[in-house]
C-alpha cells in the first residue's frame, strides 16, 4: 500500500494521545485522552469533547503536513478540480459545482488518491457522511475512516466497535466497491479491543 507510511505515522501519533480506560465495570474499554496530551493542547479532562477532537486533529494535520509537504492536502475540498468518475455520461443542464461550499477531507494523499478522515467523536454518524464525500470525489480511490472507542453513558459500545461490527456498515463498504471506492476502518487505539 503506497499510503502505508502515512497510516503508520497516524497510528504512532495517536499512541501519544490515547490510553485504554475500562468502563462499565470493566466490560468495555474506551480510548481516553492522556492527561499529558490534553496539557499539550491546552485543555483538560473537563474540556468539551469538540475542543479535544478539533485540537487533536489540527495537531495531526500540522505534523503530517510538515512531514509530507505537497504529497498531502489538508482540509481538501470535496470535488475540487473534479472530473467525472464515469466518462461518457450525458449530463443535461449541468450546473457548476461551487466546491468552497462543500465539506472537506481531513487529509487527502493526492499522490495516491487516498482520503483520510479522523473521527474522534460520533464515528457511526460520520461514517455515512465520509462515504458520501468520497464517492462524490473522483480523486478518491480509497477512504480510511480512523476512529477510537469512546464512552457514552447508556451505550453498550460506540465509536470503532460500533462501526466495525455493524452489518449495515459492512453493506455500505461492499456497495462502495461498485463505485470504485475501497473503505478501510482504522482503530486508533487497538489496545482497547484486545
Amino acid at each position: 500500500m503506497p499510503e502505508q507510511d502515512i497510516i503508520e505515522d497516524i497510528l504512532a501519533f495517536f499512541e501519544n494521545v490515547f490510553v485504554p480506560k475500562s468502563v462499565d465495570g470493566g466490560r468495555y474499554k474506551c480510548a481516553a485522552y492522556r492527561e499529558e496530551w490534553l496539557k499539550n493542547i491546552d485543555l483538560n479532562e473537563n474540556s468539551a469533547d469538540e475542543a479535544k477532537s478539533y485540537r487533536t486533529t489540527k495537531k495531526l494535520q500540522e505534523f503530517l503536513s510538515a512531514k509530507y509537504g505537497a504529497r498531502i492536502k489538508i482540509e481538501a475540498k470535496v470535488a475540487e478540480n473534479m472530473t467525472l468518475r464515469f466518462k461518457g455520461i450525458d449530463v443535461q443542464n449541468e450546473e457548476a459545482v461551487e466546491t468552497e461550499k462543500l465539506q472537506a477531507f481531513d487529509i487527502l494523499d493526492v499522490q495516491n488518491g487516498v482520503a483520510i478522515e479522523i473521527s474522534l467523536a460520533d464515528a457511526f454518524a460520520e461514517f455515512f457522511k465520509d462515504v458520501l464525500k468520497a464517492i462524490l470525489d473522483s480523486r478518491v480511490k480509497k477512504l480510511y475512516i480512523c476512529m477510537r472507542n469512546h464512552h457514552y453513558r447508556g451505550a453498550k459500545n460506540s465509536g470503532y466497535v460500533k462501526v466495525a461490527t455493524s452489518p449495515m456498515v459492512r453493506q455500505y463498504i461492499h456497495l462502495a466497491r461498485l463505485y470504485k471506492l475501497d473503505i478501510v476502518l482504522l482503530d486508533l487505539c487497538p489496545s482497547c479491543n484486545e
